[in-house]
């Protein structure tokens, strides 16, 4: 590590920052504006956000347990516990407890919770779609190659990475 400082600009001033540093710039900015207007949008549904998320990952993976709600989700434990306390007690999601381990709390969806989770999905897409209108399929693609390849370079347990990726639900 040199005492010299990192690269304040782009070389060819196409960015007002080094490429590098000016991407996950844009990546938190669009995530925190994107991320209002579902909670937004949702509202309608009976959802925020955090709810969704925790909804769309127990509807691909049900049952789901808690460790698997977290990877998936990248919610903090504590926000967890209380989101799934929420949908339990809104009707949409049931927990329970398998025989055979007393530990593991297993989660599914209720038919209440089902059709919520279509409304909020297809929320979403709706949403994405539009953000997205006038950019190129090509475009969108490799922006999706990108962002694989910036999270593979983050997560360190190949597995992890599939699953985090949507490539197999579970190992």
């Amino acid at each position: 590590m040199t005492d010299s400082p990192r690269p304040q600009g782009d070389p060819e001033g196409e960015f007002p920052l080094d490429v590098a540093t000016y991407v996950f710039h844009l990546f938190a900015v669009l995530s925190k504006h994107r991320e209002n207007r579902l909670d937004e949008l949702l509202k309608p549904v009976g959802l925020s956000l955090t709810r969704h998320r925790a909804l769309s990952v127990i509807n691909r993976l049900e049952p789901c347990s808690m460790s698997e709600l977290s990877d998936f989700t990248a919610i903090d434990r504590t926000t967890l516990t209380r989101t799934v306390d929420q949908l339990v007690e809104a009707g949409l999601v049931v927990r329970t407890t398998p025989k055979e381990d007393r530990r593991q709390v297993l989660l599914t969806l209720t038919p209440v919770g089902r059709r919520t989770c279509v409304k909020s999905l297809n929320t979403i897409h709706d949403l994405n779609c539009e953000v997205l209108d006038g950019m190129a399929d090509t475009d969108q693609r490799a922006v999706g190659r990108a962002f694989e390849h910036v999270l593979g370079k983050l997560v360190d347990d190949p597995a992890l990475l599939r699953r985090l990726t949507l490539r197999e639900a579970r190992d």
